[in-house]
């Protein structure tokens, strides 16, 4: 070989290793610039080494939603949504729906159903007036509150003093009860009110039950939240054990309690019943003297020991 051909083969081969190193650092720089790609953990399915809590702790996976459009292989990407299972939603709502269509049914079964009730302690009301008040006959044993009934009672029969109300299995409702008892009758402008030893006042319910009477233009003097004054109950307690019977007592502002002497004179006793006896001694003494007398006054009145006095007819 001579020596012109030999330098061009050295040209030829350093050429093709200059070519080849330019490759090779250009591959190296294309790589240097385009950074590395992560690669996906690796998650190990033995127990050992595994974190509970951020496996617990991983985003809900997502469900993607891509709908094609009218051009060929074009299509949009929806956003995508959390992959959520409805089966635990749809077991609650059955049993909700099971749950509620028993209640149903039992609330309208004939055998929770309250037919009647028993009362006990009845003098003057009767069972049908107890029913009528509560209004619970064919109500379903669920629904019955015996507090509620309780206070309706004693709101519709103040007369009523106790009440108790007991309810058993299946659709049994019993009641106790105790009534008040009147002592006095005020009779003011044709409305009456029965009052019992308390001074708390009811309707009547027995016409024919005998009750002292007491008739006044005016309601009585109250006090808190009684009808009557119980002293003035009292006062009337004490007087019918002196006055003779079918008199009516009187009540007036200015002079308290008295009556109508079947003589024809009117007797004032006063607001209480202080010194019942002396007071009732004091009015025989002056009867005595005015009759020896021939005295007929218009008013005798006794509501001081100290200065009682008689007036005459003007």
């Amino acid at each position: 070989m001579s020596r012109v051909q030999r330098t061009r083969v050295e040209q030829g081969v350093g050429s093709r290793k200059s070519a080849q190193m330019r490759r090779t650092q250009g591959a190296s720089r294309l790589s240097s610039s385009v950074p590395s790609r992560r690669m996906p953990p690796v998650l190990s399915r033995s127990g050992i080494g595994i974190n509970s809590v951020a496996l617990d702790n991983r985003p809900v996976p997502r469900r993607r939603v891509d709908v094609p459009l009218s051009s060929p292989g074009a299509e949009i990407r929806l956003p995508a949504v959390p992959a959520v299972s409805n089966k635990w939603r749809l077991l609650s709502g059955l049993i909700s729906v099971s749950l509620l269509l028993g209640l149903i049914l039992l609330t309208n079964n004939e055998l929770f159903q309250v037919n009647g009730i028993q009362v006990q302690g009845l003098e003057r009301f009767t069972e049908r007036d107890i029913s009528q008040a509560i209004n619970i006959t064919g109500s379903s044993i669920f629904f019955i509150n015996p507090e509620r009934i309780k206070n309706d009672l004693q709101l519709t029969y103040p007369g009523l003093s106790e009440v108790d109300v007991q309810v058993t299995w299946p659709a049994s409702v019993s009641i106790s009860l105790k009534e008040r008892s009147p002592v006095l009758a005020w009779n003011w402008d044709g409305h009456v009110r029965w009052v019992d030893e308390n001074g708390v006042a009811f309707e009547p319910h027995d016409e024919g039950l005998d009750v002292v009477q007491v008739r006044s233009i005016i309601l009585p003097p109250t006090i808190d939240d009684r009808f009557v004054d119980p002293r003035i109950v009292r006062t009337v307690a004490a007087l019918d054990d002196y006055l003779p019977e079918q008199v009516d007592m009187i009540y007036t502002a200015e002079h308290g309690l008295g009556w109508h002497d079947a003589r024809g004179w009117v007797v004032y006793f006063g607001f209480n019943d202080d010194n019942a006896e002396q007071k009732m001694n004091v009015y025989q003494s002056m009867v005595e003297y005015l009759e020896g007398k021939r005295i007929k006054p218009s008013i005798i009145n006794i509501e001081f020991l100290d200065s009682p006095y008689f007036r005459m007819e003007s």
